[in-house]
């Protein structure tokens, strides 16, 4: 299914209803695509995203990168235009080279998988007349018909008032129009379990998708659900521990022999000495959340893999890593 068929259930109008197609964007701007055109102004991706792209460093060139090298992440999307975890950071990310995408799945009180990083929706949520919320409203504790109520995009701007929160079979249908890998964190929940892990599995695999999708999580007994369920599925161990022995055995145990497994690690903790352990120990690592780029040359030096960033483009890492 194309972006362009399901376009309306990506965003909502100020009445919280289904928003309709209007006149097409004229603009000529390098980012407008077939999406962007059909969506009317005013709507998820109107003139701020299309213009302040183009004051942003344009990173098309990324996808020059060997990425037998390294891999630039996009944290929760391209969040520096638009606001994180929507279907517009994602196609931001997208539409300024990026290659691949990180972002966070949360669960309704209906089982509903959504693209959503905080335990709340507080911080990311405007209720429809732009008012916050004063209670802590858990997204587990609403159903995903409750939670189509807010807007999830006039925190970052107005202009992207009647952004809706993505659904991860929405952001599948994204990634396959745009071509992206993801980076799919498990969040730390109380009741995650073997059925919602396979419900995932069953979503990428519908989606075609299984050889995009990275699952990665804080939680060694999240990922050995998935490896469990899904044998070949890539797993990045997340951390922001000191790296030791107990580190690699959780990586070990990650193994089934169909699959690659690496460590993805808070970027201070990497030094020289644990470099040496998981390299002896026949693990790569990537980095997270890399957004100075003078942490690129020991990044680099070390063989990191993957730096997932806020904003790191190829001009900055073109010295080290070399296409």
């Amino acid at each position: 299914m194309s972006i362009n068929s399901i376009k309306n259930k990506y965003f909502y109008n100020n009445q919280g209803e289904a928003a309709k197609s209007s006149a097409p964007i004229v603009s000529s701007s390098p980012y407008t695509n077939s999406f962007v055109s059909c969506v009317p102004l005013n709507s998820i991706f109107d003139e701020f995203v299309l213009n302040n792209a183009q004051n942003l460093k344009n990173v098309q060139n990324i996808n020059n990168l060997d990425e037998e090298k390294v891999k630039i992440i996009a944290h929760r999307g391209y969040s520096e235009i638009a606001p994180e975890n929507t279907i517009p950071a994602f196609i931001a990310a997208a539409e300024n080279g990026y290659n691949t995408v990180e972002c966070d799945i949360e669960w309704t009180k209906d089982d509903v998988p959504v693209i959503l990083h905080d335990e709340t929706i507080n911080r990311t949520a405007r209720r429809q007349n732009g008012w916050r919320m004063f209670w802590p409203r858990k997204c587990s504790n609403m159903t995903y018909e409750k939670l189509l109520e807010y807007d999830f995009g006039s925190w970052f701007s107005n202009d992207f008032k009647g952004t809706k929160i993505p659904k991860f079979d929405e952001l599948l249908n994204c990634a396959n129009e745009y071509n992206l890998n993801l980076y799919v964190e498990l969040k730390e929940i109380a009741n995650f379990d073997d059925k919602k892990a396979q419900k995932l599995v069953d979503e990428v695999k519908k989606a075609g998708l299984e050889d995009k999708v990275t699952w990665i999580s804080f939680n060694e007994d999240y990922l050995k659900m998935m490896a469990d369920i899904s044998p070949n599925s890539r797993l990045g161990y997340l951390s922001k521990k000191d790296i030791n022995k107990d580190t690699i055995d959780t990586l070990k145990s990650l193994q089934t022999g169909a699959n690659e497994v690496f460590l993805d690690v808070k970027s201070a903790k990497i030094s020289e000495s644990s470099c040496k352990m998981l390299e002896e120990a026949g693990f790569n690592f990537e980095a997270w959340t890399v957004d100075d780029a003078e942490e690129i040359k020991d990044l680099a030096e070390f063989d990191c893999k993957g730096i997932t960033t806020n904003k790191i483009t190829e001009d900055d890492i073109a010295d080290y890593y070399s296409p």
